[in-house]
């Protein structure tokens, strides 16, 4: 029964959309053309000529319905407005498509009517949270074709509103919809989330540790996977894991072109590796405030903001009495549009640009004592700015200028084998 195949939108389409968005606010329109002409191109390419015109007058269709929606964009390219341009040029115009190219082959392929859509989430245009229980309600949109053997061809990074508007669900918002269609599904089936990839899971980056032999990594924990998702390696994207973990759903990772290369990613991991991989993020900063008031602004960005992505380094006191308060942002950009309206915590804060960080991932550090200093000890040239060293919490986070990450993580990666 099934497959349900989730897609994305085809490689820098979503960013394109949003800079055609974007031009739309500033009453300097970009046409859409360009986008719909790759999809016009793979039609004629990959879908025979019973069903091509079929699909070229649905591919129309979404041009369409994207365009209108453009006319409406009024000096901010967001919300709602945003959410439908991203979708209609994007994911459902593609999932559409791949249903042509799949009846095409013999294969009795559907998608998913809008009204119907099984995903529904918060009123949080540009970054939903999903709602499991209202999902659940339209489960039928699901199980009717799956029952009927027919593959559901389904749009990745959609959602609905409980009253039908359409949401987004952010970057890496197809690997959250086919986790939460297994998760939607569990219960009446036995599912299995299959991820497909550019490139297998590796202990680094082959591209960062040029001459040195990459590991496959066969297994990550889910607390792994997040943490090497959170500092840099963007296989799989941390909202997707944290779905899985909360319903025990085991993701495999499957490598396009080297599908034997597969990781799992579950509760227990199978390895014995001290360090799994090395990850490394350019683009962060250190954030300094004064104690009492960061605790505001740190619940603001938590609750308010559902922001994540900062660590707090912790709190010291001056030689002048004055207790501060430094976080670690791994989106400097997010400080740099912000900074003036988060002086408002506190006008006396300052922010440190430029940094990096380096993570070392695994479970097993906490029961291998001396990882710490191996790491340091590869690295003796380089300037470390701040090392978080919790090994407890599965990662060693060294902190340096941004300049400095490729080779801090090359650096400790010739020295893997000792870590093990």
């Amino acid at each position: 029964m099934g497959p349900i195949a989730v897609f994305s939108a085809p490689m820098g389409c979503t960013d394109a959309l949003i800079k055609i968005g974007l031009s739309h606010s500033q009453e300097c329109g970009l046409p859409v053309e360009p986008i719909f002409e790759i999809y016009e191109r793979l039609a004629k390419q990959y879908v025979n000529s019973e069903l091509l015109k079929q699909a070229q007058q649905d591919i129309d269709n979404y041009r369409r319905l994207t365009v209108k929606t453009l006319e409406f964009v009024n000096k901010r390219f967001s919300g709602n407005a945003k959410a439908r341009t991203l979708i209609f040029g994007g994911e459902l115009c593609m999932a559409t498509l791949m249903k042509y190219i799949l009846q095409s082959h013999g294969i009795d392929a559907c998608t998913i009517p809008v009204e119907e859509w099984p995903v529904v989430t918060d009123d949080n245009f540009e970054d939903a949270a999903t709602n499991y229980n209202l999902s659940r309600k339209r489960l039928n949109s699901l199980t009717v074709p799956l029952e009927a053997g027919k593959v559901v061809c389904m749009a990745g990074f959609f959602g609905v509103t409980q009253d039908g508007l359409e949401t987004i669900l952010g970057r890496g918002g197809s690997d959250l919809t086919a986790v939460f269609a297994s998760c939607l599904l569990n219960d009446t089936y036995q599912t299995k989330t299959l991820l497909y990839k550019d490139v297998p899971i590796q202990s680094a980056d082959p591209k960062v540790v040029r001459g040195q032999k990459t590991e496959h990594v066969k297994a990550l924990t889910y607390n792994e996977a997040h943490k090497a998702s959170m500092m840099g390696m963007k296989i799989v994207m941390g909202p997707a894991i944290a779905l899985a973990r909360s319903f025990n759903q085991p993701l495999t990772i499957v490598p396009i072109d080297a599908p034997s290369e597969i990781s799992v990613i579950q509760a227990e991991s199978s390895g014995s590796e001290v360090v799994k991989c090395l990850t490394g993020k350019s683009g962060c900063a250190i954030l300094t405030m004064n104690d009492e008031k960061s605790h505001s602004l740190e619940d603001s960005l938590r609750i308010w903001e559902r922001r994540n992505d900062f660590l707090d380094l912790g709190a010291e006191t001056l030689e002048t009495g004055e207790r501060i308060r430094d976080f670690l942002f791994l989106e400097a950009d997010f400080l740099k549009k912000n900074e003036e309206k988060l002086k408002g915590f506190d006008e006396n804060l300052k922010v440190e640009y430029g940094l990096g960080v380096v993570t070392l991932i695994g479970d097993r550090m906490k029961d291998s004592p001396g990882v710490a200093s191996v790491a340091i000890g590869a690295i003796s040239g380089i300037n470390i700015k701040r090392g978080i060293f919790a090994p407890h919490t599965s990662q060693i986070i060294i902190v340096v200028e941004d300049k400095n990450v490729a080779a801090t993580v090359a650096a400790i990666h010739q020295k893997k084998l000792q870590l093990t």
